[in-house]
């Protein structure tokens, strides 16, 4: 009995998710309304929100960053873009493993990044992580969606998605986006 209803609970959480990702995609399809923000400090909040999780999975989450970012953004939406890439490090790079989120100027751009060194993906399969409902077919759980809707979300910043191999392994992907105007306070 025990068996059968951790297998319905399992099937539950992965059912929350799938809707949860599937708002994401609609929410992400209504007008965005983006304002001057610092990226920097909700980096550092994610971070800290994904720590229990990530001591729990035997992960170490680091953070690297910039005292303050601005970007002209919507803080719900970019966390929502922060939140699937650590969630997807954590469930995929393994006991361990190190996880570490970036965040830094570069010229006029601000980087978002995650990089972790787990097992990483084959080289054939990084063109197509940003599709919708593609997953690559050796690795269990998901919905395909998580890296679609972080594409999307930096699109709708004026900004992309990239993802390459870590080195020696593992995957890194990172979000670029305009330099927004200073909110840092004075």
């Amino acid at each position: 009995l025990r068996d059968r209803l951790t297998k319905v609970l399992s099937g539950a959480r992965r059912s929350a998710h799938l809707v949860h990702q599937l708002l994401s995609l609609a929410r992400n399809e209504v007008e965005v309304k983006l304002r001057p923000l610092d990226v920097a400090t909700l980096a550092r909040d994610v971070a800290r929100e994904w720590t229990p999780r990530a001591l729990k999975a035997g992960v170490d989450l680091g953070f690297e960053g910039a005292d303050h970012l601005s970007v002209v953004g919507e803080p719900l939406l970019l966390r929502e873009a922060l939140n699937n890439l650590i969630d997807n490090a954590l469930t995929y790079a393994g006991t361990g493993s190190e996880v570490t989120l970036k965040v830094q100027a570069q010229g006029s751009q601000v980087l978002l990044e995650v990089a972790d060194n787990g097992p990483g993906l084959s080289p054939s399969d990084l063109p197509r992580v940003f599709e919708r409902f593609w997953r690559a077919s050796d690795l269990p759980g998901g919905c395909g969606l998580g890296l679609a809707i972080v594409a999307e979300i930096a699109l709708r910043h004026g900004g992309r998605a990239k993802v390459s191999a870590a080195q020696p392994h593992g995957l890194r992907v990172q979000l670029l986006f305009p330099l927004g105007i200073s909110v840092i306070p004075e």
